[in-house]
């Protein structure tokens, strides 16, 4: 089956040029009697170095067949360690679509696709690739392709200064499920809430993207099997161009702000994905633990790719006015899974056993951050987990 794919590479004349002549030389070679066996393997290296030659200017000169031959079905390998929210997706992932369909291999926006998780709009093509749901989070695996360069300012990556692992495209989305209360009947008055508005990853090419997105699962009650609905409208990148934005602040200053200009891929790529979400997977330490004011930890939940704490807080309190952290095995901070400051990633580490701490917010920000030493000396709680 993989082999299909090849089938529709369009060989260039070069190339069976090169290697008719490569094995013509060898004949030859082969004829004469003065030769030994040596000048046929010397033709043999001949004809594989031209083909070698040639294979390389066939994906130079199109760079988008080298970048579709791997990546569909392939996507969490190749960045789940380099977006921010890490995972082993890959191992235990569920394969939407496998390779592109035969016709995708010419010319992707350009051809008729028949895979329902394959969506070409206005140029623009999107392939969901792969998914794996935990307890806790959806990971979308998604290709983008475009049949024009996406613009080199897109490509962040390539700058000196950039500091960031990854690229981020932006998303206009809405998102649904098929779960009693989260219906597209029931969400906001455009039958939608905002759904994802970003993706990580990488560019394969100058038009391929590849990345992930994570959805939360962190709301409701999702049944082991469920329908994930997300429509895309509008995927656009920044720019290194600006727009000036003036306004006078409370105190009547003038201030101007820089924003970058924006280039936009509008259309309609909609999905409906069926998920299998993997409940059991989740391993549940019941806590319960406070200090003398009430501060705590109830439990904390672990996945194979996060870990969370649920805070208990003091009557009056305000959970925005602490911040937990949690320590592996090996006494270092986890990193938090992308934006979210109260989810923590486990990728690559040992979290047999945690250390939870819970900090006043601003002595953190201002005096605690990024030393676990000064974190276990001034935590307002703490507790060990073993899972």
């Amino acid at each position: 089956m993989q082999n299909d794919r090849f089938d529709a590479i369009n060989i260039p004349k070069e190339l069976d040029n090169a290697v008719r002549l490569g094995i013509e030389a060898g004949i030859r070679q082969q004829k004469k009697k003065q030769k030994t066996k040596r000048a046929i393997r010397y033709a043999t290296l001949a004809a594989t170095a031209m083909l070698t030659v040639c294979l390389g200017i066939l994906f130079v000169s199109n760079p988008s067949l080298a970048a579709k031959l791997p990546i569909i079905g392939r996507i969490f390998s190749q960045v789940q360690d380099k977006v921010s929210y890490k995972g082993d997706f890959d191992s235990t992932k569920e394969t939407i679509v496998e390779v592109p369909a035969a016709e995708t291999m010419t010319n992707t926006v350009n051809s008729t696709v028949k895979n329902p998780n394959t969506q070409t709009s206005n140029g623009l093509t999107v392939t969901v690739s792969e998914i794996n749901c935990s307890a806790q989070a959806l990971y979308i695996a998604l290709c983008i392709e475009s049949n024009e360069d996406f613009p080199a300012d897109f490509i962040k990556t390539k700058q000196e200064d950039y500091v960031l692992d990854y690229d981020i495209l932006s998303l206009v989305s809405i998102d649904y499920f098929d779960i009693e209360g989260m219906e597209k009947s029931k969400r906001g008055p455009e039958n939608g809430v905002p759904g994802p508005y970003y993706i990580e990853g990488e560019f394969i090419d100058t038009h391929t993207f590849a990345g992930i997105i994570r959805v939360p699962l962190d709301a409701g009650a999702y049944p082991e099997q469920f329908t994930y609905y997300l429509e895309i409208s509008d995927i656009y990148g920044e720019l290194f161009t600006y727009e000036e934005e003036t306004f006078t602040d409370p105190d009547g200053n003038i201030v101007i702000l820089k924003n970058p200009k924006t280039k936009h891929y509008t259309g309609t790529w909609n999905f409906a994905l069926d998920v299998t979400r993997k409940e059991d997977e989740q391993q549940v330490v019941t806590v319960n633990k406070t200090n003398a004011d009430g501060l705590g930890i109830a439990s904390v939940k672990k996945t194979a790719f996060e870990i969370t704490a649920q805070i208990l807080l003091p009557e009056d309190a305000q959970v925005y006015d602490y911040i937990t952290v949690i320590c592996d095995a090996d006494g270092q901070i986890l990193e938090t899974q992308g934006d979210n400051a109260e989810v923590f990633s486990i990728y690559r580490r040992n979290t047999d056993i945690v250390q939870v701490y819970i900090c006043d917010y601003t002595q953190y920000m201002n005096e605690l951050k990024g030393s676990p030493e000064k974190i276990a000396a001034e935590a307002l709680f703490q507790t060990q987990v073993q899972f």
